[in-house]
């Protein structure tokens, strides 16, 4: 699938822009919004008397999210800064050689030729993908909240240091996307799990280096328009990001750093048109008629939205997530 340099994304910015609140991301307010709280209880009911008909189905999806959920701050949903995700490198208490290193900061003479050692390394530690873009403040959460303690603390990243993002794309299974919902989630799972791995790595790569690195997964910042702006896909009508290598099926991470970088341009391949013109089909599939498929302005941005009330909903009737709009997704296609 050929894949156009464009200049801007293929977003288009109506504004004004504004940073958001993660406490009013729909998994956060399961902990705090009195609808979707009873919606949670009613997912985990109808999880447990699956797991009690498929226990043999549900322990393979289960263990594929246990590095993720364990070290990789419960499935990059909650508010950061712990784990592999931890912002600040997780040192070793043992008095070994490699431990009693000091770190030089390395002088950048050239931001496009480390720009490539980042992508090299990123791909080495896991990613499928890896673009770099200039850190747009407005996809930053303006506070994070953290579901467990219920605290909601503003993010206060110095953005005049930290410039740049490196986003990266975690392809997930295409064989176990062919199959049920278990073995999708499973898939789902374990492209969390390397997203902790992958972002760990290499924020740890950079401070290795010198330098300042925040690894995050779906928490401190918006994926999506991050992974636009670095040149590795465009959005598709259900929202999510459309790679040319993979289509949907990909989880993204980021590692939003003070390393001196050489920035990728947007794509664009025809997802606008194809999904406006040709293209209905997650609409049309979606169980809980969650995507609109119109085009409509959203925290100053015109793009394609889903109904985050719905698609809940839908998980906790049949308890277990679901990813019918990457399955039927036309771009969703091997290599």
């Amino acid at each position: 699938m050929k894949a156009t340099i464009v200049e801007k994304p293929t977003y288009q910015i109506i504004g004004p822009l504004k940073r958001i609140n993660q406490k009013q991301t729909v998994l956060s307010r399961t902990a705090w919004d009195s609808v979707l709280k009873e919606l949670k209880l009613k997912y985990q009911q109808r999880r447990n008397k699956r797991i009690r008909k498929t226990p043999d189905a549900y322990a393979f999806r289960d263990a594929s999210w246990y590095l993720a959920d364990n070290l990789g701050n419960h499935a990059g949903f909650m508010h950061g800064n712990e784990g592999l995700y931890s912002w600040e490198s997780l040192e070793s208490n043992d008095e070994s050689m490699d431990a009693q290193t000091t770190v030089q900061k390395i002088t950048i003479s050239d931001p496009a030729e480390i720009s490539e050692k980042i992508k090299n390394v990123g791909r080495f530690f896991g990613a499928s993908l890896v673009g770099i873009t200039a850190l747009n403040k407005f996809w930053v959460y303006s506070n994070s909240y953290n579901r467990l303690n219920g605290q909601n603390n503003p993010i206060n990243i110095p953005f005049e240091e930290f410039k740049f993002a490196i986003v990266m794309a975690i392809e997930m299974d295409y064989e176990e996307f062919t199959k049920s919902d278990i073995e999708i989630s499973a898939a789902t799972g374990l492209g969390y799990s390397k997203m902790a791995f992958a972002v760990g790595h290499l924020a740890q790569y950079v401070r290795n280096l010198g330098y300042r690195a925040l690894p995050c997964g779906n928490d401190t910042a918006f994926s999506v328009p991050l992974a636009i702006d670095a040149g590795l896909g465009e959005q598709g009508k259900h929202g999510m990001l459309i790679t040319p290598e993979f289509g949907p099926r990909v989880r993204l991470c980021k590692v939003i750093t003070n390393l001196p970088l050489s920035p990728d341009k947007p794509i664009d391949f025809g997802v606008q048109e194809y999904c406006e013109v040709n293209c209905n089909k997650c609409v049309d599939n979606c169980p809980a008629q969650a995507i609109n498929g119109k085009k409509e302005v959203k925290n100053g941005v015109l793009k394609w939205t889903v109904n985050g009330e719905r698609c809940f909903g839908f998980w906790c009737e049949q308890g277990n997530d679901c990813s019918i709009c990457i399955k039927v997704c036309p771009y969703n296609k091997k290599r």
